[in-house]
């Protein structure tokens, strides 16, 4: 991990996934790894500088929605970084 980037190894990053306004989830994820080599997906552009970083579930969980045809699906509403919901990041 590059020294610039010694501060993502303290990031969790939240989810807020409900279905219909209820049945709401909220997996959380923390920093287990960093990756300087990256694919690029656009073939116009060449190298891009930066890597990847890997986050994994906090704990193992399981999550049950309905399904029907006229149910609507899942949706992830919120994604917060360290429990701050002040920003916004999903608009």
């Amino acid at each position: 991990l590059p020294e610039s980037l010694q501060w993502i190894k303290r990031v969790t990053v939240g989810l807020l996934i409900d279905q219909e306004g209820f049945r709401s989830v909220h997996p959380s994820f923390r920093f287990v790894g960093y990756s300087a080599r990256s694919r690029w997906l656009d073939p116009q552009d060449g190298v891009v500088d930066g890597g990847v970083a890997e986050f994994m579930p906090k704990k193992r969980q399981t999550f049950h929605f309905h399904y029907a045809l006229f149910d609507g699906l899942p949706i992830l509403r919120r994604v917060t970084v360290n429990d701050d919901e002040s920003h916004d990041y999903i608009s």
